[in-house]
C-alpha cells in the first residue's frame, strides 16, 4: 500500500473538510463528523483529519500511480472548497 500526506494551514479546516466530504458523497463511501473524515474511492481512500489552524490528508493507494492521480485531484478539490484563501499542498511519500 502505498501513501501520500499533506499538512494544509487553513483557518477554514472544518468549512473544508465538512464541503469535502458532502461533495463526494454522492459518488463514493464516505463518513465525516467535526474532526475526521474518509473516503473511499475504491480501492484507495483519502482521510482527513482536523487540527487547530489546518488538516491533514492522507490518501493511501494500491500503488503510485494512483497517488499520482490522486494527489492533484484532491488538492484541486480542497482548493475549491475554500475558494477565498489559497492553499498549500505539499504532498510528501
Amino acid at each position: 500500500m502505498a501513501e501520500s500526506r499533506a499538512t494544509v494551514t487553513t483557518e477554514q479546516g472544518l468549512r473544508c473538510l465538512t464541503r469535502l466530504c458532502r461533495h463526494w458523497s454522492h459518488k463514493f463511501q464516505v463518513s465525516f463528523d467535526e474532526q475526521r473524515g474518509e473516503i473511499v474511492f475504491d480501492p484507495a481512500r483519502l482521510v482527513l483529519t482536523r487540527f487547530e489552524g489546518g488538516l491533514t490528508a492522507v490518501i493511501e493507494a494500491p500503488d503510485t500511480d494512483t497517488l499520482d492521480h490522486l494527489e492533484p485531484v484532491v488538492a484541486d478539490h480542497m482548493q475549491r472548497m475554500v475558494a477565498d484563501e489559497t492553499l498549500q499542498i505539499d504532498w510528501q511519500r
